[in-house]
């Protein structure tokens, strides 16, 4: 299964990363030091949601 994670980070550039598991995405995603909001999809839709 793949997770997708759109970030923003804190100087406003966007990214997507891929990953292959649900973990991972997660660390990637609540990483508040470098990032200012997050969302992970799952099949096109959103697992969860972070703002910092």
């Amino acid at each position: 299964m793949q997770y997708i994670v759109v970030i923003e980070k804190l100087d406003g550039e966007r990214v997507q990363k891929e990953f292959s598991n649900y973990r991972e995405a997660l660390c990637c995603a609540t990483d508040y030091r470098r990032v200012k909001q997050s969302k992970i999809l799952k099949e096109k839709t959103i697992v969860n949601e972070f703002y910092y």
